[in-house]
């Protein structure tokens, strides 16, 4: 009797499985904004309500992904994405249908926030950390990250032609039936090996307990809700900024698409750079460059130029922090949890994405304008710098002990 073997590693399968999910999942998230005035004009609700929507679906996200990474860290992130994908699938039909407010909420926020703690960087990027070759690590978790900015720069100019062409609620049905493709893909998800058989009393007696009691694991998670801040409100409100300043809508979309190009080879060199220095030092870089260009966009007239500027420097800075962070916690406390700590890390950054997203329309909705939140990006981000700096990057013990028994 023969067996049949794959014709690849089992990580490279993850690998392009895993980088396809979240090719899909953090693409169609990130064209939320140019959602907003359709279907703030249909449904009659305020820039708060939608803020609101796209606010919840960032803290499902965060709250529920460390269960998902739990989840997937002792049975494998297979069927935690074959789930997960289909609740996202699910929350944009809702959103299609809704007739309200609150329906919209349930829809865009509830279901897909838990759709998105099972197919994004919690479950993926653990899953590949430990597969992935030590030596390889951070790389390969910079190509996997950077997979999501190619699902953004195809996803937003899609969605923006789609709106054109047709009505908000097709446009979702249309995501929806692309976000369906993700429990396919995740069936591609296995490992070589069955997680250890007495990992489940781990979290609480190990690597779990050890980082809840760092004060660098604190710093860490500081940085990274800064970060979730920044992101939120830009992706949710950049389209909207830009044609309140009078720019065509096509434009808007083009931004958000630079955006999503260069942060491809922004995320990928983020990835090298975390290979070569100090992940906590390339970090503190990174956010000290991201309050520079946001000084630098709010100090020019808006023009389309000087949207395109800021959208490709801000792309390079985007999403390189996730694998940067991510392989953090991996170096710090072990790969063994890293489901899991990580997961916790990003409720952090999932809570400041819920306040940016939700501070952006609530304060415009009281001010007419959005200069205060500008300033609290700026903050954050040189906060998030100083807090990185103070991490002390060297393995705790349990990581050691971990990487002893691989």
């Amino acid at each position: 009797m023969h067996t049949r073997t794959s014709l690849l590693p089992s990580w490279i399968i993850a690998l392009i499985c895993g980088s396809l999910v979240m090719t899909i999942a953090l693409g169609v998230r990130q064209v939320s904004g140019l959602f907003l005035r359709p279907v703030t004009a249909d449904l009659g609700f305020s820039r708060e309500v939608f803020g609101l929507a796209v606010g919840i679906q960032n803290l499902v996200w965060g709250l529920t992904q460390p269960f998902a990474g739990l989840v997937a860290d002792r049975i494998g992130a297979r069927w935690v994405v074959v789930g997960t994908g289909g609740c996202y699938a699910l929350g944009l039909g809702l959103a299609a249908v809704a007739a309200d407010s609150a329906f919209f909420i349930l829809g865009l926020g509830v279901l897909v926030g838990l759709g998105q703690s099972g197919t994004t960087y919690a479950v993926i990027l653990a899953l590949i950390g430990r597969l992935v070759p030590e030596r390889q690590r951070s790389r390969h978790l910079g190509v996997a990250s950077a997979a999501g900015s190619v699902g953004m720069f195809a996803m937003v100019p899609a969605t923006s032609v789609l709106l054109d062409v047709a009505d908000w609620r097709t446009t979702f049905l249309v995501l929806a039936a692309v976000a369906a493709t993700m429990p396919l893909l995740g069936l591609g998800l296995t490992e070589k090996r069955p997680p250890p058989a007495g990992a489940a009393a781990v979290p609480v007696g190990g690597a779990f307990a050890a980082a809840i009691a760092d004060r660098d694991y604190w710093l860490l998670n500081l940085g990274f809700a800064s970060c979730g801040f920044q992101l939120a409100f830009i992706a949710t409100y950049l389209p909207t900024i830009l044609t309140d300043g009078e720019l065509s809508v096509a434009v808007a979309a083009g931004v958000l698409a630079c955006i999503g190009a260069f942060n491809i080879p922004g995320t990928y060199l983020a990835g090298l750079a975390g290979g070569r220095q100090p992940k906590a030092r390339v970090l503190a870089v990174v956010y000290i460059a991201r309050a520079a260009v946001v000084l630098g966009f709010l100090a020019l007239p808006p023009s389309a130029p000087s949207a395109i500027v800021f959208a490709a420097l801000i792309g390079l800075l985007w999403t390189g922090v996730v694998p940067l962070t991510s392989g953090l916690v991996a170096d710090l406390w072990g790969r063994r949890e890293l489901g899991f700590l990580f997961g916790i890390a990003f409720v952090g950054h999932q809570i400041g994405a819920f306040a940016g997203a939700w501070a952006g329309g609530f304060v415009f909705d009281r001010t007419g304008s959005y200069t205060l939140v500008w300033v609290a990006v700026v903050g954050l981000s040189l906060s998030a710098a100083a807090f990185h700096l103070m991490v002390r990057e060297r393995p705790r013990p349990c990581a050691l002990e971990a990487a002893g028994d691989d």
